[in-house]
């Protein structure tokens, strides 16, 4: 039987991973990307990456759609990189062909003080 951190490094062989200072650089410069934090309600309202939108990792695969298609650039982030990773995986199942994972997550990003807005 398989345990969470084998899905999460089954996913990690499939899905691309950008760290905090290459998705600052993609904010800073404009890029058009859809920066999505999939974690609970709880944790979002706790504070968030700028310019980000909101799906809880429950309702990925359905609310995908309101904010994305699947040309779109997309990077998922959760606390810590798991989730995102996970998410990520069933984004490319679906087709969606351009989507990352935030390696280190929210929390890489607030240990290096980046702004957060609440």
């Amino acid at each position: 039987m398989k345990n969470f951190q084998d899905l999460v490094q089954e996913a990690l062989k499939k899905v691309p991973e950008v760290d905090i200072y290459q998705l600052k650089e993609k904010i800073e410069s404009n890029k058009q990307i859809k920066l999505i934090d999939i974690r609970e309600d709880r944790e979002w309202v706790s504070g968030r990456i700028p310019s980000a939108f909101h799906i809880g990792r429950g309702v990925l695969e359905k609310g995908i759609f309101e904010v994305a298609d699947s040309e779109d650039e997309i990077i998922l982030y959760c606390a810590s990189g798991f989730r995102s990773v996970l998410g990520s995986k069933s984004l490319n199942e679906m087709g969606f062909k351009n989507v990352f994972s935030l390696k280190g997550g929210i929390t890489d990003w607030i240990t290096a003080g980046f702004e957060i807005e609440e």
